[in-house]
């Protein structure tokens, strides 16, 4: 990994195992991508009480590991309890990996038992919606990113030749979506009641009141006058742009041009999901 400029020292992974480890592991905002995840990983940070660490790069480095077939093993309980380490006395830490990381999720979690974590997520038709804001250079990855969703669960086994051959980029990210999704049952069928899995529908409905039961589901300890204020705040721009003002009206009215624009690729990409995918699925597991 790049120290980008910074000073830099190598130390033998035995070392970093016998450092004192945090009391307790991090929270967690487990994600399949344009479900929010940014923007609630900003409205809980709130320092000195929280920081949020938005998808480090040590967890995808530690997922590409994994797919590539590595045993990371040795490598996740020392890793996380790095990051775990409070950044101010009695502070809590966020830990908001990249979608990518799901395939360790169920690591992560397993090497720090206290630790409570959220997984958000979107319909399929906002999924595919959301992925045409994307470059063409980086829609032209969406295969890629399938493919390591498929190779991390078990949906693969579940999908026939055709489903495993999507015609076009928007079905390929439906099968994406389909596979990050099965990968969510099989992590909250692992950890059980510490993880709550949200959907995007759910948390623009009412940002401050979901964040302030997130507060509480994750034992933030966050005080609740100041969190609203900052939710608020945060609501009020773009999560990745935050010079840019931004809110859920607007993200839905970006939304429905994006529908309007691209009519039959989405119907098409959602016609062949319900055909291929969708009887495949199964989502007993994805409750609140």
């Amino acid at each position: 990994m790049p120290a980008q400029g910074r000073p830099q020292r190598l130390a033998p992974l035995g070392d970093v195992a016998r450092l004192m480890p945090p009391p307790r592991g991090p929270s967690w905002v487990w994600h399949t991508s344009f479900c929010g995840s940014t923007l609630v990983a900003q409205a809980l940070h709130l320092s000195p009480y929280s920081v949020a660490l938005r998808e480090p790069l040590v967890l995808r480095r530690l997922s590409d590991a994994h797919e590539s077939g590595l045993d990371i093993r040795p490598w996740v309980a020392p890793l996380v309890a790095l990051l775990a380490r409070p950044w101010h006395p009695g502070g809590s830490v966020v830990v908001k990996p990249t979608h990518a990381a799901l395939n360790i999720a169920e690591a992560a979690m397993a090497c720090a038992p206290g630790s409570r974590g959220l997984v958000l997520t979107s319909s399929l038709e906002d999924f595919l919606v959301s992925n045409l804001k994307k470059s063409p250079d980086t829609m032209a990855r969406i295969p890629q990113l399938a493919a390591r969703a498929l190779q991390a669960g078990r949906l693969a086994s579940r999908l026939t030749e055709t489903a495993l051959r999507p015609p076009t980029i928007l079905a390929a990210a439906a099968v994406q979506w389909c596979a990050q999704r099965d990968l969510i049952s099989q992590l909250k069928a692992a950890v059980g009641e510490r993880l709550r899995v949200l959907d995007w529908s759910h948390i623009r409905g009412d940002l401050p009141a979901v964040l302030e039961d997130a507060n509480r589901f994750l034992e933030l300890g966050l005080p609740t006058d100041k969190l609203r204020a900052h939710v608020l705040t945060c609501s009020g721009v773009h999560a990745k742009s935050p010079t840019r003002p931004y809110g859920v009206l607007a993200a839905e009215e970006e939304q429905r041009a994006l529908r309007k624009a691209y009519p039959q690729e989405l119907d098409g990409a959602l016609r062949w999901a319900e055909a291929h995918l969708l009887p495949a699925m199964e989502y007993d597991a994805l409750v609140r």
